[in-house]
């Protein structure tokens, strides 16, 4: 109906837009006829006037009922998400709830789990503890025994050198001394073979590359076997011929003689390494120094003297055949006299008591 009205009220408005006069309006005629015309121009502004309040009241009307209708569409939809948003919550917090009850009974399961593996690997580290702690005991069980047997050896040296007048027939019936003394004690003092090849092997870098090594303490061919892995020439000399025999039976041979002689016999600059793992303890003040000398002179340039010995301590008493502790400031000293141009000391760790490694290089 208001749409009807508007339109009604603009065709009225478009009819009295304009005043229609017999004459124009700059004709003086004209002008007195227009006098005699007010009435009807008055007529024209009433209808415009109401005319224009119909129009305005249609486009009021249309106004105010478009306003509604949208107003009351829109509340019902709001409605209509509030209800769907509050099914969505609903289920969101039913799978929510069924999920945290799942993972609660999956935290407890988990949390008697481990329970129980606690309480086995407690059990574990009970019998680990209890191994361990048995094999520490028979260690040093094995230890003290092969130390017993060295030093009933010794005493046997002692007695055999002794200048008895007894009959020979006594002396013979003494039993020579056991070959294996000298490697039973080195592996008193060393540990496994396996644990010794290891700590060998980390010296590799240092002689690698630069000739032939001369070993003055071959005892059980850990050292030679490294070198024979990588590729690198070796000879050593030692005067029991227990540790010939079994380097021997390694594939290695070592000369049966004392080794400072056999270095001594060694061509002048042809060598390319001298290493002494636990062996200028068991020098003299006097060979001790002949020894650096001799090794200063069988190196060529480049040649590297490496010398691996027990620092002073309670442990070093442990090595029978050990006659005094070598402190690395005197050792480097006698390398420096020889003539070597590099000498470093490095200190390192070891079950049995600290050690020192001295490195000189010509």
């Amino acid at each position: 109906m208001s749409e009807a009205r508007l339109a009604d009220a603009l065709a009225r408005l478009e009819q009295n837009k304009e005043l229609r006069l017999p004459l124009r309006s700059r004709d003086l005629l004209g002008r007195l006829v227009m006098r005699f015309l007010w009435r009807r121009q008055v007529k024209w502004q009433i209808e415009t006037n109401i005319a224009g309040r119909d129009a305005l009241t249609a486009l009021s009307e249309m106004l105010h009922n478009q306003q509604q209708v949208p107003r009351a569409e829109l509340a019902h939809e709001v409605q209509q998400l509030q209800r769907a948003d509050q099914n969505i919550m609903a289920g969101l917090n039913q799978r929510l709830y069924a999920a945290v009850g799942s993972i609660r009974t999956e935290l407890g399961d988990l949390r008697l789990q481990l329970v129980d593996t606690a309480l086995r690997a407690e059990k574990v580290d009970q019998r680990l503890d209890a191994i361990e702690s048995q094999l520490a005991e028979l260690t040093a069980a094995a230890r003290d025994a092969r130390l017993r047997h060295a030093q009933v050896d010794l005493v046997l040296d002692q007695f055999r050198r002794s200048d008895s007048t007894e009959s020979d027939a006594a002396a013979v019936a003494v039993p020579a001394r056991a070959n294996g003394v000298e490697l039973a004690v080195a592996e008193l003092l060393d540990g496994p073979v396996e644990h010794v090849r290891a700590a060998r092997a980390a010296h590799l870098p240092v002689v690698e590359g630069r000739g032939t090594v001369f070993d003055t303490a071959p005892w059980r061919g850990e050292w030679f076997e490294v070198l024979r892995e990588a590729g690198v020439s070796a000879l050593g000399a030692s005067t029991n011929p227990s540790v010939v025999k079994h380097n021997a039976e390694l594939g290695f041979r070592i000369e049966e003689s004392d080794p400072m002689d056999a270095l001594t016999r060694v061509d002048k600059r042809s060598l390319g390494a001298v290493t002494a793992f636990r062996f200028v303890e068991r020098l003299s003040a006097e060979a001790l120094a002949q020894f650096v000398s001799l090794a200063a002179e069988s190196l060529r340039p480049g040649g590297v003297l490496l010398v691996e010995s027990p620092v002073a301590g309670p442990e070093f008493h442990v090595d029978p055949f050990a006659q005094r502790p070598v402190h690395p400031t005197y050792l480097r000293f006698l390398a420096e006299t020889a003539g070597f141009a590099e000498v470093t000391v490095e200190h390192r760790g070891h079950p049995l008591g600290e050690r020192f490694l001295l490195i000189a290089r010509m």
